[in-house]
């Protein structure tokens, strides 16, 4: 096999991994980064993500959009 041909196996192995994921595994995962309120900010990676496991109140979403405006800052 050559270099070309191990590297494709490999990116489908990946691929197959990846795609083995559960939704229960998915959550339990994301309940761990998102028990971090850093994570929970506007702005962070995980913000969208940990919005489905934590969905902001609308006091929430009020302050974070002042904080977001250019007036609140």
């Amino acid at each position: 096999m050559n270099c070309l041909s191990k590297a494709i196996v490999l990116i489908l192995a990946c691929i197959a991994l990846t795609a083995c994921q559960t939704p229960q595994s998915r959550q339990a995962e994301l309940s761990q980064i998102c028990s971090d309120p850093a994570n929970r900010e506007p702005g962070n990676f995980y913000f969208s993500e940990c919005q489905s496991v934590y969905p902001s109140g609308s006091q929430q979403l009020q302050r974070d959009y002042v904080i977001g405006s250019p007036a609140g800052r």
